[in-house]
């Protein structure tokens, strides 16, 4: 028996949507890592006192607060990243219902023709009068 090309891309579609859910889990995980690193920067710079750093207050408020520029930056890349992800997520879930709706049409037209094949013998084995 020939293999059915739409339940093999039924099969792809199911891959793609679960390697896009794996994906965007990947991205929600880099993005609460970036969240979390991002605000202990923010208590390092909060926390500091004048008198306390090792350095000169100056040079310390520069670091953190490039510090701070630098972990936003990459949380907003995070977010970025992330969005990407579910967007990919949303184009194979799409894809997906595609596949399904090919073969509810597929099935809606075999059905069709066996209802006409039946009409057809019934016609065939009526007596011709």
């Amino acid at each position: 028996m020939p293999r059915d090309p739409l339940a093999t891309l039924a099969k792809l579609r199911r891959i793609e949507v679960e390697a896009a859910q794996r994906s965007l889990a990947e991205a929600r995980v880099a993005l609460i890592r970036q969240q979390q690193a991002a605000a202990a920067a923010e208590a390092t710079l909060l926390a500091e006192q004048p008198g306390e750093a090792p350095v000169t207050y100056g040079t310390f408020l520069a670091h953190g607060l490039a510090l701070r520029q630098a972990q936003r930056e990459a949380t907003a890349r995070a977010e970025a990243a992330e969005e990407a992800e579910r967007a990919a997520l949303a184009e194979a879930r799409s894809a997906e219902k595609v596949i399904g709706t090919l073969r509810d049409r597929r099935a809606a037209a075999r059905r069709r023709d066996a209802a006409r094949r039946a009409q057809a013998r019934l016609e065939d084995a009526l007596p011709r009068g």
